[in-house]
């Protein structure tokens, strides 16, 4: 997507996320319509999920907000009162998180988490789900 495009005019928005804590990349779908951010990650571990999600949870919290600041909701169409997902909820409410299962994994003690999340931007772009095997 071009910089100077209009979020209301888009379906979704792809945002490549850095980990710092990690030196990870993920792939964080902004989806208006479901009111969530699908997460897409390749390297799970334990104690690696609650990391990703402290960073990801900051985008879900200031996007609504930044959305209500913009009209968005209104230059977009979204009847807040009655959209399935918006309509129990506040305009300013975290959206929901979720974390994508089954995907393509690196190797442990790779550095090719960059590539596993621009691998899943394309595939997802193009309309085609990312599968494991």
């Amino acid at each position: 997507m071009h910089v100077a495009v209009s979020w209301h005019t888009v379906e979704d928005i792809y945002i490549p996320v850095n980990i710092k804590e990690k030196h990870h990349w993920v792939l964080a779908i902004l989806s208006f319509s479901e009111r969530g951010i699908f997460l897409y990650d390749s390297y799970e571990s334990s104690g690696h999920y609650s990391t990703v999600l402290d960073v990801i949870e900051k985008l879900a919290a200031i996007t609504p907000l930044c959305l209500q600041h913009c009209d968005f909701y209104v230059k977009k169409g979204i009847d807040v009162e009655n959209h399935s997902r918006y309509k129990d909820k506040d305009c300013s409410d975290i959206f929901d998180v979720l974390f994508q299962e089954s995907l393509p994994q690196q190797s442990s003690g790779s550095l090719d988490c960059g590539v596993y999340m621009v691998t899943y931007a394309e595939c997802l772009s193009y309309g085609h789900k990312v599968l494991a095997k």
